[in-house]
């Protein structure tokens, strides 16, 4: 009895210190990400979606479109614009919508923490603190005012739901993924994906879906919409279309191994220029900055190298979860089973929007997958952990996280985005104005006219 006691308060303190280790690095993201909101830049792409709102919130007006897409037009719909006026009203800076999607990303990264518990191990969870929330791709793109930004919630709240239609036919569960998919359409294009991952699910017999729950969802969607076809009606020039044809990505074949190659550098830790181009000069002086310049790119050299890792990692996951796909219609369910066919399923559905896409795909337009990319990581580092490979698996997991870490630190005060100057805007803009950037640090230029 004794020995069980003491094995029983070990164990207690084992799970405790992990808690305690989990919540460090939890609360040590969000505060780089905090940092990263207060020191956040604007440029034209910024300005844009903060007029959708600003226009709402100061001016009573609901622009029915979201922002430019990338094959011309705009964004179907005004779901955008209510995105970023809702804080707006809380706080009239423009920094209020960087910091509502920043806490919008917390949130869902703990409800996805939760949902996943059956699925995961704590180490998996634990990993996955360190492949998603911790990922300088993900804080780096949660903490400043960009549709794209919002994808991840979107992708999270899929994965939630689909989890739950899976197991149960539930009429407002079933409302609330079709609705969800229709806003997310009107935030940004890549929406497109959830759309075609949850075509897949069905056909798979992995949703349970509840028709009236569909027609519900639907329903308010396509009322959502009613003030857009009403503005194309008038102006056709807002329809998002007009450059590029479908199967660009399977003509060219480079746009689709564009798409592969951002799935792939979306779970590491290596980047696009502007996520690195890093200048410590007004942090640290023009004499240190050469320095912390150097080590800089020091990092980035060793950050470089968790490329190789990841491919390795990928390649693992899938080169047996296609096996789920072929698995019987209907099988019962299982949570890690069904974790691994949803991740599997998300890849074919980007393979599928690439494939598609009239434009060249660009890192914003793969965000979406940015869960399910992180999660394949996890499943398949998991099984390191239980094999002899564990020793340097483990020390791999810890250098990881410090140079994510060290990483999200140098891009929240040097990179452009969030550097004091780092990007311009027409600061003469009334809007701009009313929301404080001349208080910022926010470099101004002359507005064109």
């Amino acid at each position: 009895m004794y020995p069980a006691v003491i094995a029983a308060t070990r164990g207690a303190a084992v799970r405790s210190g992990a808690r305690a280790k989990f919540i460090s690095w939890f609360v040590l993201g969000l505060s780089i990400g905090l940092l990263m909101v207060a020191n956040s830049q604007l440029t034209g792409d910024q300005a844009q979606l903060l007029n959708l709102g600003w226009q709402l919130a100061h001016n009573h007006i609901w622009l029915p479109h979201g922002m430019i897409t990338s094959a011309g037009g705009f964004s179907p719909g005004g779901f955008a614009g209510v995105l970023v006026a809702a804080p707006l009203y809380l706080w009239n800076d423009y920094r209020a919508p960087a910091l509502f999607i920043l806490m919008c990303h917390a949130g869902a990264f703990l409800l996805l923490i939760r949902t996943l518990k059956p699925a995961l191990t704590e180490l998996g969870r634990y990993l996955l603190l360190v492949l998603l929330w911790l990922s300088p791709w993900h804080l780096y793109f949660a903490a400043h005012v960009w549709d794209a930004n919002y994808m991840y919630v979107f992708a999270v709240l899929h994965l939630v739901t689909a989890q739950r239609m899976a197991q149960q036919r539930e009429t407002w569960t079933s409302a609330a993924h079709v609705l969800l998919l229709g806003l997310s359409l009107q935030v940004h294009t890549s929406g497109a994906i959830l759309c075609i991952l949850s075509v897949l699910l069905f056909a798979a017999g992995r949703l349970k879906v509840s028709w009236t729950g569909f027609a519900l969802g639907a329903a308010i969607s396509a009322a959502s919409l009613v003030p857009w076809i009403l503005a194309v009606n008038h102006d056709p020039a807002l329809l998002p279309a007009g450059k590029g044809f479908l199967l660009r990505g399977i003509v060219y074949v480079y746009p689709l191994l564009r798409g592969v190659l951002y799935w792939l550098k979306l779970s590491s830790l290596t980047f696009v220029a502007r996520m690195y181009d890093l200048d410590f000069t007004s942090v640290v002086g023009p004499m240190a900055a050469p320095a912390f310049g150097a080590l800089a790119k020091l990092l980035a050299t060793v950050a470089g190298a968790t490329l190789v890792i990841t491919v390795w990692l990928q390649w693992r996951f899938f080169r047996n979860a296609w096996r789920t796909v072929a698995a019987r219609r209907c099988a019962p369910y299982r949570p890690r089973a069904w974790l691994r066919g949803y991740v599997t399923a998300m890849c074919a559905a980007a393979l599928i929007s690439f494939a598609l896409s009239p434009t060249t795909i660009m890192f914003w337009q793969v965000f979406v997958a940015l869960p399910a990319s992180a999660l394949a990581m996890v499943m398949a580092a998991e099984v390191l952990f239980r094999s002899r490979l564990r020793p340097m698996a483990q020390r791999v997991a810890g250098i990881w996280a410090v140079v994510s870490a060290a990483l999200l630190l140098s891009q929240a005060v040097a990179s452009p985005m969030y550097r004091c100057g780092g990007s311009s805007v027409a600061q003469s803009e009334p809007m701009l104005v009313d929301l404080h950037t001349k208080a910022a640090c926010v470099k101004s230029v002359v507005a064109n006219r």
